[in-house]
């Protein structure tokens, strides 16, 4: 079953996007007993996901504010290197983990339930699920045999294709409450590639204008249709974006060389991981404008 789209592809021009100084306030951290945390992905109540080393090696977490939970720390992800990657409103989890076959598989953790998802599709030798929406509703990304990623979406026991017409690789990495779906594309798996949005059958690429060619990818996506991601500066660095309309705003942690912003939830709040002092940190940020004055 492939994913329909639409006979045009459109090429979103962001050229023409205005520069904006992000008006966030950021919060970086490392969790209790780490000394790397990675945050993938949060939800509409702002609770984090994502892998840190509290358990030696790399092992998925969830943080709901100050409560840090350690996921299924004596069962498949506490054992063998786990990630997890997006959380819904109704706190399901999705990520991936390294199997003992060296390759890695999805899960879906519902209330405290571990499934292991893997594609069905022929040649298949890895799956990594990378967001869920509330309606439940899967975006990963499965690896051939010849390591070329292929994006897939998962629907009631169903899967469908999504892959960027011409691409080698796609990597969808977000969808919203919408359906709306963000990721990234490329013809050479030496560079980052292209951001896309998939929406109603049609897909767009996306190319922030201060990125290196080939240097973005869009991450995350809410309700609202503001766009997060990474790209590839011209200083060399890594920089986070959101993009809404018309204005590209340029997102970074203070005091951080690099930054990717990877995902935003509902009330605009982003969060990602940054490179502080050369340790590898999470973020969440909130908008100026939440604040109470």
């Amino acid at each position: 079953m492939k994913k329909s789209l639409a006979s045009t592809v459109l090429c979103l021009c962001l050229c023409c996007f205005t520069q904006a100084q992000g008006t966030y306030r950021y919060k970086s951290f490392v969790n209790a007993g780490a000394t790397v945390t990675l945050v993938f992905g949060l939800n509409g109540h702002g609770e984090l996901v994502g892998t840190d080393n509290t358990i030696p090696g790399r092992h998925a977490f969830l943080l709901n504010h100050d409560t840090y939970t350690s996921l299924d720390s004596t069962g498949i992800l506490g054992t063998h290197i786990s990630f997890a990657r997006g959380i819904n409103d109704s706190g399901n989890i999705v990520g991936g983990y390294i199997g003992d076959d060296g390759n890695e598989h999805g899960f879906i953790l519902r209330q405290n339930i571990l499934t292991t998802l893997d594609v069905p599709f022929a040649g298949s030798v890895g799956t990594q699920l990378n967001a869920i929406n509330n309606s439940g509703i899967v975006v990963g990304v499965w690896v051939d045999g010849a390591f070329t990623a292929h994006g897939f979406v998962y629907e009631n026991g169903t899967y469908a294709h999504l892959d960027y017409p011409g691409a080698l690789d796609t990597f969808p990495f977000g969808i919203s409450s919408r359906g709306d779906i963000v990721g990234n594309w490329d013809t050479d798996q030496s560079t980052v590639g292209h951001g896309f949005w998939f929406s109603q059958g049609q897909i767009v690429s996306i190319d922030v204008p201060d990125a290196v060619p080939d240097g973005t990818a869009a991450t995350g996506i809410n309700a609202r249709g503001q766009i997060v991601g990474g790209y590839i500066g011209q200083d060399g660095s890594s920089h986070g974006f959101l993009a809404e309309g018309s204005v590209f705003t340029t997102l970074d942690c203070p005091g951080s060389l690099n930054t990717t912003v990877w995902g935003i939830n509902s009330a605009s709040q982003i969060a990602g991981t940054c490179n502080i002092a050369g340790q590898r940190r999470g973020f969440v940020a909130n908008p100026t404008s939440m604040e109470k004055p």
